[in-house]
């Protein structure tokens, strides 16, 4: 090898160094498997450089450059500060300062660079790659740049930044195109509003749309988001479409669903397919096939299917009904976060319309319609409710149930209230009247009777020793009665009562039941029916 100097000595031998170093390094930063040529083949030509070397060997196809050094190459301009060009294979290999230009926004800067000009591959290495692109900043250390394709990748671990927006992942593809991103492991945005983890992620940065390829967790002030693969999610408008079985969480409230639509900014969305909403506050559940939500509002509907569990394992209420409506409202007794905007909520209302089922092991009913105020504790049944709870049933055209300590304590009939008691004899204690007042003891037994308006009983005295005296008929505009162990031990009557007492010998039907008098314990709902549980059917033994 014979060198022909057109320079000092001095740089002539430097350079040689240089080129020699060079040659060995960039041999191996050639890729594997380089992309196979696909269109006609273009020379790369020399646009610059201060100084220039020749190999004179037969044939002579390599040339050495130091110094400002520039290439240009079917519309893309390469800079560096020492190069080998192989003008038989078309290639260069570069060194120093390392610059690609390709349009008027795309540059990748690095520290080495070999470039394949029959198939546009460019690979950049060094202690710091970048790519800018528009307002998109790639930084890492290995980057392979198809530019036949406009595709990018980083096989090592990269940092991308754009607009306020930091994400990280071990290996990546960006086509400067379409300006889709496409991520592999360990991925991570960091932005001021959200954190999304991840494992494979693509990334439009024209729409800021986001598709999850892998199960994603999105973290924000306004709650967190568990996504599935196939789920989207706008990180401008952090409205997000996912698959699969997600969930949403924040302090007042989880949301699940097989599909959910929702809107993080505003809490709102649409969830479908075995729908679960839990308020943390008040520890109601609500399930359904499908639940609307407006964040803004606090109101959610819940339909098909639709149950609600409210309290602790041992005392839950369970209540089944064709459409669920529940309302939130600011817990008022809730301390105040540093985030004055946002304060706890908890459920207050639900409203529950349409074939509506209770139950709860010390009571149950059946009922059009119900409002359940859950800040009173109090529950309105309407249009003729039915209400059991032990030993007893009681119907109204509207009735009012006030809870305490988790247990009926008071309930109040209105209009053609209807009360039955069954004692321990299994004896029908009756009343009627057009306003009732019905007081429970921690057994949720009827502790006290207290009717006004047309009243009307019928009761078992009884001695003793439980032996039957007779039936009294009684008929008072108002009367005040009070059971034990759902037989009467004391009633009071206010005004004239008509009262007559039926001895054993000549009771009949009519004797020893009010008109309209119907026991529909069949009807009590059990938990399995308020749940949708389908009993298992019997085993048939084997032969």
């Amino acid at each position: 090898m014979r060198l022909i100097k057109l320079n000092k000595s001095g740089v002539v031998l430097l350079l040689t160094f240089f080129c020699l170093f060079g040659a060995i390094v960039s041999y191996a930063q050639k890729p594997l498997n380089p992309p196979v040529p696909t269109a006609p083949k273009a020379r790369i030509t020399l646009q610059h450089a201060d100084s220039v070397m020749l190999f004179k060997q037969e044939p002579s196809d390599t040339r050495q450059f130091m110094g400002h050094v520039a290439f240009q190459h079917k519309g893309s301009v390469l800079y560096c500060d020492l190069a080998t060009q192989y003008e038989a294979t078309n290639t260069i290999e570069a060194f120093g300062n390392v610059k690609i230009v390709q349009g008027d926004t795309l540059t990748i800067t690095g520290d080495s660079l070999f470039y394949d000009g029959n198939t546009r591959f460019a690979r950049v290495t060094g202690r710091k790659v970048v790519l800018t692109d528009s307002k998109v900043t790639l930084t890492t250390r290995i980057m392979e740049y198809e530019m036949a394709r406009n595709r990018a990748y980083y096989p090592v671990w990269g940092v991308i930044v754009q607009d306020s927006s930091t994400l990280t992942s071990q290996k990546g593809f960006y086509n400067t195109r379409s300006k889709i991103f496409n991520y592999k492991d360990n991925v991570r945005i960091d932005n001021p509003k959200y954190t999304i983890t991840t494992d494979s992620l693509q990334y439009n940065a024209r729409t800021k749309m986001a598709l999850f390829k892998a199960p994603t967790l999105i973290k924000s002030k306004d709650g967190d988001i568990m996504a599935n693969s196939g789920s989207t999610y706008n990180t401008q408008t952090q409205q997000s479409n996912l698959k699969g079985r997600s969930k949403v969480v924040n302090e007042n409230y989880t949301l699940v669903g097989d599909t959910l639509m929702f809107d993080q900014k505003t809490e709102s969305g649409v969830a479908r397919g075995n729908v679960e909403l839990v308020s943390k506050k008040d520890k109601v559940v609500l399930t359904g096939n499908k639940a609307d939500r407006n964040g803004q509002t606090g109101f959610t509907k819940i339909t098909g299917n639709a149950i609600m569990r409210n309290g602790s394992e041992k005392d839950t209420l369970y209540l089944r009904a064709d459409t669920l409506y529940a309302y939130e409202a600011v817990d008022q007794k809730a301390k105040i976060r540093k985030d004055t905007a946002r304060r706890e909520k908890k459920m207050e209302k639900l409203i529950a319309s349409g074939n509506v089922q209770v139950y709860r092991t010390d009571i149950q009913s059946k009922s059009d319609s119900l409002l359940y105020d859950l800040k009173d504790s109090v529950i309105h049944f309407f249009t003729k409710p039915i209400l059991w709870s032990p030993q007893n049933q009681s119907e109204a055209d509207t009735i009012h149930v006030h809870m305490k300590n988790g247990k009926v304590s008071k309930m109040f009939m209105v209009n053609q209230g209807f009360v039955i008691a069954k004692d321990t004899s299994q004896n029908f204690n009756q009343v009627k009247g057009r306003k009732i007042t019905a007081l429970f003891n921690n057994e949720t037994r009827i502790e006290q009777v207290m009717v006004e308006g047309n009243g009307q009983s019928i009761y078992y005295a009884l001695d003793d020793k439980n032996k039957l005296i007779g039936v009294n008929h009684v008929e008072c505009s108002k009367m005040n009665i009070r059971f034990r162990e759902n037989q009467v031990k004391r009633i009071t009557f206010v005004g004239k009562p008509d009262a007559k007492l039926v001895p054993p010998k000549e009771l009949t039907n009519s004797a020893n039941r009010l008109d309209g008098f119907n026991w529909r314990e069949s009807e009590k709902p059990t938990k399995a029916a308020v749940l949708g549980e389908i009993p298992k059917a019997k085993q048939v033994p084997n032969p």
